[in-house]
Formats: C-alpha cells, sequence, structure tokens
C-alpha cells in the first residue's frame, strides 16, 4: 500500500507543477485526502495529509502533520483558523473521502451548512466517498498506525474493492447535496467501526427526505441495493445453510393502486451457484432452487415490511419513478413522499435458476 501512496503523491506534485504552481506556492498548500467531520457545539474537522515529507527532496514539509484537528463555528472558520496557524491553504482536489460523524446527521442546521460550503468550493468535487463514522469521525481518522500512513487512501481502497456493486454506486458527497435539494431519494452511507486499529463497515446509515433514519446491518442493506438492481452479486443462505452466490441479477418493478393504497411488484431474476455442499442429482438442485427463492422472498418481505412501519421506508424506493410508473399516483402523492412511504406496500417474486448440478 505504501508504493500507492507513494504514487498518488507524486501525482499531486506533478499535477500542481503541470497547472504551472512555483515550488513556492506548493510549499504554501496542503492537500487533504480525507476529512472527518463531528458536531458538537461547534463543528470538530480532522484532516488526514499525505506524508509528503517522506519524498521530498528538500524536506520542507515536515512541519505538516498527518493528521490534525481544528474546532469552528462552521467549515470557513475551521479552515481560516488552518491557514493562521499553518501559513498555508487548504487545496481539496486530491480528497478521497469524508468521513462524518453519526451526530452531524441529527443536526439538519449544521449539515445544511456544510454542504453549502462543499457546494461553494469549486475544488470540492460531488463524487467524493461519503462515510459515516459511528462513534466519532475524529476516531476513524485516527486509526493510521494499522493502515500504513494515510487513511483517504485506504478508504479509497477498501471501497474499491467492493466488487458485490455495480459501477458508480458507493455513497459520495453529490448524493447527499440531492438529497438536501431534491428530499425524495433513500440514501444509505457506509457506516464505519474501529476494529483492529482499523476502519471497517459494519452497518449502513439511511438518509431519507434529508433526515437521518438510523443504521441497518450490512445484510439488511445488501437486500435493499438488491431490489434496487444496485448489486451485481448477492450472497444467499437458506434455512439449512446452503450458501448461494446469485449473479446475472435482473430487477424490475412495477407500481400500481389497489383500491386505496399504493403496491410496489418487485421482480428478481438470477442465476445462483452453489458456495457451500454439492448436489447430486437434477431433483437435489431443483429443491436447491426451491429453498433460496423460499429464503430470499421471506427476507425481502420482513426487512420491507419492518422499514415500512418502524422507519416510513420504502426499501425500493419506488417514489424516485413514480412519475414515470403511475401518473395516477404521482399526482396523488405529489409532493407528499413521507406519506407514501408509509403507505406503499411491498410484494416480491424471486426466481432464481442454479447452474447445472453436473
Amino acid at each position: 500500500m505504501w508504493k500507492k501512496q507513494v504514487g498518488c503523491v507524486w501525482g499531486i506534485l506533478l499535477a500542481v507543477t503541470i497547472s504551472g504552481c512555483s515550488s513556492t506556492e506548493l510549499e504554501q498548500r496542503s492537500f487533504p485526502l480525507a476529512v472527518g467531520i463531528d458536531a458538537g457545539e461547534n463543528l470538530v474537522v480532522s484532516f488526514d495529509f499525505p506524508d509528503l515529507a517522506q519524498i521530498s527532496e528538500k524536506g520542507k514539509t515536515t512541519d505538516t502533520a498527518m493528521g490534525l484537528s481544528l474546532e469552528g463555528a462552521d467549515m470557513y472558520h475551521v479552515e481560516k483558523s488552518y491557514e493562521n496557524n499553518t501559513n498555508r491553504v487548504l487545496d481539496y482536489n486530491h480528497m478521497k473521502a469524508v468521513v462524518l460523524g453519526e451526530n452531524i446527521f441529527t443536526d439538519t442546521e449544521k449539515l445544511r451548512g456544510l454542504l453549502l460550503s462543499w457546494e461553494q468550493r469549486e475544488e470540492s468535487a460531488r463524487n467524493t466517498s461519503l462515510l459515516m463514522g459511528k462513534e466519532s469521525a475524529a476516531e476513524i481518522l485516527s486509526l493510521t498506525e494499522e493502515t500504513e500512513g494515510s487513511m483517504g487512501t485506504y478508504l479509497e481502497e477498501m471501497l474499491e474493492s467492493q466488487q458485490d456493486f455495480r459501477q458508480g454506486k458507493i455513497a459520495t458527497m453529490g448524493n447527499l447535496m440531492n438529497q438536501w435539494h431534491n428530499q425524495n431519494e433513500l440514501l444509505l452511507i457506509p457506516v464505519l467501526t474501529e476494529k483492529g486499529n482499523r476502519p471497517v463497515i459494519t452497518e449502513y446509515a439511511a438518509v431519507l427526505n434529508f433526515r437521518y433514519k438510523g443504521t441497518f446491518t450490512v445484510e439488511e442493506a445488501m437486500e435493499v441495493f438488491l431490489c434496487q438492481n444496485l448489486l451485481k452479486k448477492f450472497t444467499c443462505e437458506s434455512v439449512k445453510n446452503e450458501v448461494v452466490e446469485i449473479s446475472d441479477i435482473r430487477v424490475s418493478k412495477s407500481i400500481t393502486l389497489e383500491g386505496r393504497q399504493p403496491v410496489v411488484a418487485v421482480s428478481v431474476q438470477g442465476t445462483g451457484r452453489l458456495k457451500t455442499g454439492q448436489m447430486n442429482s437434477a431433483s437435489e438442485q431443483y429443491q436447491l432452487e426451491k429453498n433460496i427463492e423460499k429464503q430470499l422472498l421471506a427476507d425481502l418481505m420482513e426487512t420491507a415490511e419492518r422499514m415500512r412501519q418502524d422507519y416510513g421506508i420504502d426499501m425500493t424506493n419506488s417514489y424516485v419513478s413514480l412519475g414515470g410508473e403511475n401518473r395516477d399516483l404521482y399526482y396523488l402523492y405529489k409532493n407528499r413522499a413521507d406519506d407514501y412511504n408509509r403507505d406503499v406496500q411491498q410484494i416480491f417474486q424471486v426466481d432464481i435458476s442454479l447452474a447445472n448440478w453436473e
């Protein structure tokens, strides 16, 4: 991983050189690769910097700490405090990840202010990965002893290694900004906790209509992603401990009004491969298909109903496509996303074809 970090830092230096900046200008800039933001009476912002001193020929960056936390009323005052204390300006062009503490999601005013400052800053990219720190964002950014340096690089590589997701489906700052402006889409954000002095994803946080709803297990989150057709692979385990990996996933849905209740019907199809045990006959293959379909159907129905009743969440995220799916329902629930998410009933159909046992 150290070679990758060196390459990343040299990329920063090359980009600045090509843009025409002099060495003096480079020395006056700091390039955070990740920031962690917690909310209390003020914002507490933790910065993760590359260790430029280890590869700088002249060693002129040794006065820049790899980790630093500052407090301020908002991002403007935090950044000014950094500039006043270091004689450097922050350059966000190479940011890899933003980690927000759970408490900032419960303070809508501070969250709006943070997104406003992000939107107004030209170098703040909307596709920067977004994560949540369960205890605090500062704690996550401090876990550098076992991650071989930069936390920003470590988080970037950790997210890129998740091969189950379709391309471009990692939560970003742009997704959260869309929530802020449109307030009608379900967003699941990876939650980081410490395990063995490393950050690991242990839950997913749900934000709906720009309101924090709580956290769900990784398994529940994967079911949400599955029924929204956001996964390339999904693993299901039957009551008999048979594990099947489902690929070639195809999901379709339709929205209808039955009586006075909106109903979204989701069809999940895919090809399964047995990961544990073995099949010895066509009849065993057929029975396993039925076991997996039954288990997955039960899991989806249970999760959907619990999210709807306990949190007012439609795990199929069907409200965002209501205008194109059912115009009558669209006009009935226009500007009433919360009512729709509480009222809608989800039904599922599952069809899994196992690879031949021979």
